[in-house]
């Protein structure tokens, strides 16, 4: 009996994810060639653009300074303060910031919005994930004299309580996703 019912549910588990993968349906995007839908690419870029301006090419060398200039909504980490983000429309949210006299470290989660219902960049109906998100950290090395030293460290995943804040069908994207 134990073993029926363990063939009856792999043979459910089967038939689910058969179907999820006919109805063209991604449950995330890995990697620069991930096939993500031109749109949303461009929304994410919309708001991941000018956020790598202030990071990579920062105003002022310094890492308090450099924090202060980030543009995008705080998040202080508890569940309770997500409450105070607004990512409707899309939008960053920065989170873990920490700073020492030589560096700063901060983490990203970028939210792309809506997807507006227009065809595919192929001029086809488009049928996948209404939104996506991507979260990474950024490490970022101040010294007298010396260019500043960015670098990036992507995540498989992001905070569940910002992952809380997209609808059911939004779906998580790499940050190498949207390199290029």
């Amino acid at each position: 009996m134990l073993l029926a019912r363990r063939r009856k549910w792999g043979a459910l588990v089967v038939v689910a994810g058969l179907a999820l993968a006919l109805t063209g349906c991604q449950t995330e995007y890995r990697g620069h060639d991930s096939g993500i839908d031109g749109t949303l690419w461009r929304q994410i870029a919309s708001f991941e653009d000018p956020l790598n301006r202030s990071l990579y090419q920062p105003s002022v060398n310094e890492p308090v300074g450099y924090l202060d200039s980030l543009q995008g909504e705080r998040w202080s980490g508890s569940v309770a303060s997500t409450f105070d983000l607004d990512l409707r429309e899309g939008g960053v949210v920065l989170y873990d910031i920490s700073s020492s006299e030589s560096a700063a470290e901060l983490s990203v989660f970028i939210a792309s919005g809506p997807r507006p219902d227009v065809p595919t960049d192929g001029g086809r109906d488009y049928n996948g994930p209404s939104q996506v998100f991507t979260c990474y950290q950024v490490e970022t090395a101040f010294s007298p004299g010396v260019a500043t030293s960015v670098g990036r460290v992507t995540f498989d995943d992001c905070p569940a309580a910002l992952v809380e804040l997209m609808p059911g069908s939004a779906v998580f994207a790499s940050g190498e996703v949207f390199d290029g």
